[in-house]
């Protein structure tokens, strides 16, 4: 019987993350034979499963990793497999074997703490890297958010994966992406409409793998820890420029803001106030962003307009 409840301490979710960011979300018992236990809270925990079922093992000769049936042995009676033409003892084998992370069990570990409206039933994406566990509200937030949990998103060609999905579902306000993968690997991109929210930094270090509520809705008024000279939240309601915190709340402005540090972040920092007037449904009597931004502290300090193009200054 395994303790689901049991906590996460932090080398178990190191250890987590690093699995978690692999292609297959896979590990040898070898391997976690080095970590010093870690790997026993997970597998105690039910988060890390032996893959292919109990009796199961890789054999020597397999390059790919991929496990074999243990079968019975016809003389001995024993437990084993058949590898390299000799009987391979399944004693000697455990060290062998290959466990599998549990991505719907470390899912639903991820948002115990949250109110999702499928918390039951998620949806998964991508065969199960990124489920989807509806909406929910968050402290000193009027409006519900979308939450979606994933994996291996530092890997380039999951990441574009997840950009196709998104563009097949959009979403209504902002959506949370909670990725399971270590923060130091690779800086994600900026998606329009979606926060992209590292496990590490809204982690409720008690229960050491779900999410703090109150943490996550401070994480979304202040930004990640490590912002760069731009950062924007995913609904454009937080600009932070070097280090300056800007805030906006009417629903136009946002749109802009967000096209605009989208534009900077993707290395291509200009675009036409026409695009952007368009894109944040402006009216008629909107021909330039100096009518959108004008009232604004951030109005030419770093939102600039210059003929028909605009950008930000940074």
């Amino acid at each position: 019987m395994t303790c689901s409840s049991s906590r996460i301490d932090l080398a178990a979710r190191r250890l987590l993350s690093s699995i978690a960011g692999t292609r297959d979300a896979r590990v040898s018992a070898m391997a976690l034979a080095h970590m010093r236990g870690a790997g026993t809270v997970l597998i105690d925990a039910g988060l890390l499963v032996q893959r292919g079922g109990a009796m199961s093992v890789v054999a020597e000769d397999d390059l790919d990793d991929s496990p074999i049936s243990v079968i019975v042995h016809p003389v001995t009676g024993q437990h084993g497999h058949l590898g390299n033409a000799t009987w391979q003892d399944e004693r000697a084998s455990e060290r062998r074997r290959v466990y599998a992370l549990d991505m719907a069990a470390v899912a639903r570990r991820v948002v115990g703490q949250l109110d999702c409206t499928l918390s039951d039933d998620p949806v998964p994406y991508l065969d199960g890297v990124v489920l989807d566990f509806g909406t929910a509200r968050l402290p000193r937030r009027r409006a519900r958010v979308g939450i979606w949990v994933a994996r291996g998103l530092t890997a380039p060609a999951a990441f574009a994966e997840l950009r196709q999905v998104v563009a097949q579902r959009p979403p209504d306000g902002l959506r949370l992406v909670i990725f399971l993968d270590r923060l130091d690997r690779h800086r994600l991109r900026f998606i329009r409409g979606h926060e992209l929210v590292g496990l590490a930094d809204v982690v409720d270090h008690e229960d050491g793998l779900a999410v703090s509520p109150e943490v996550l809705a401070a994480r979304l008024m202040k930004g990640p820890s490590h912002q760069g000279p731009v950062w924007v939240s995913g609904d454009g309601g937080v600009l932070i420029v070097h280090g300056r915190w800007h805030e906006f709340t009417g629903g136009k402005q946002k749109i802009a803001v967000a096209m605009l540090a989208e534009a900077w972040l993707d290395g291509d920092p200009v675009l036409t106030v026409a695009r952007v007037l368009e894109e944040a449904e402006c009216g008629a009597s909107v021909k330039r962003l100096k009518d959108l931004f004008g009232g604004h502290p951030t109005w030419r300090e770093v939102i600039r307009e210059n003929g028909t193009s605009c950008w930000l200054e940074v």
